[in-house]
């Protein structure tokens, strides 16, 4: 019935291979997001830098299409929301010893059979930044830690890595392929950046009325100094008469 002789495969098989390959495309699109550039495809180095979607690039890839946006084919598409420097931030990581010992020992490639150690680490509970455990940055300061270790710990208004203080809306898990997650990532870059527009807006309109009132005040004393130097002239017109 299978026209080669064997059995007819049944649907929960199916299903379950179909889970199976969703699960391993999963893991090589988080190992590949972890450990090379979103943009320019290349490894990651330092200096990386996160946007707002928690995405990680190479910053010397994020200033190349900052100059020319045409530099990379897909840049628009895969960063188009980042328009300056100001939109992605320094991330502040820690490096994992022993990707230094592998990387001097011999050439790692990306494997499933075997996972690459990671370049950084988690500074609090030393687990490897490989895309299997969730990561997360605060947009403030640009430190990185696991999300394990900020849920771990009681105090979540301070960065656990520099100690500054750090709000909710600030932190951005890195490399999530959960939609709302992503969408929820997008919100909030809007609203930083109309945030940042009013802040802006105000010292202009506060500078204006003081500009304006300092114009009102000057009036009366030019008209008074004004007056005086008249007073002036005619006593001395006076005196030579």
């Amino acid at each position: 019935m299978g026209n080669d002789g064997g059995s007819i495969p049944r649907r929960n098989e199916m299903v379950r291979e179909k889970q199976q390959d969703e699960k391993v495309d999963r893991k090589a699109q988080l190992l590949a997001m972890n450990f090379f550039c979103a943009l320019s495809k290349q490894p990651l180095r330092e200096p990386i830098v996160g946007d707002g979607l928690g995405r990680l690039y190479n910053r010397e890839s994020i200033l190349e299409y900052l100059l020319d946006p045409r530099a990379f084919g897909d840049g628009d598409r895969i960063c188009g929301h980042i328009k300056s420097a100001k939109d992605v931030r320094t991330l502040n990581l820690s490096r994992n010893p022993k990707f230094d010992q592998t990387r001097s020992s011999s050439k790692q490639t990306l494997s499933f059979d075997d996972q690459p150690t990671a370049q950084f680490v988690c500074p609090v509970t030393r687990k490897e930044m490989n895309g299997n455990l969730p990561f997360e940055f605060n947009w403030r300061c640009g430190c990185v830690v696991s999300a394990q270790a900020r849920k771990e710990m009681a105090d979540l208004a301070t960065c656990l890595a520099c100690s500054q203080p750090v709000e909710a809306k600030d932190i951005v898990p890195i490399n999530s392929l959960d939609a709302e997650v992503v969408d929820s990532l997008r919100q909030r870059i809007d609203e930083r950046k109309q945030a940042k527009k009013q802040k802006s807006s105000k010292p202009k309109s506060k500078s204006k009325a003081k500009r304006q009132h300092s114009e009102q005040d000057a009036q009366p004393a030019a008209l008074s100094l004004a007056s005086a130097l008249e007073g002036k002239g005619a006593k001395k017109t006076k005196t030579l008469a």
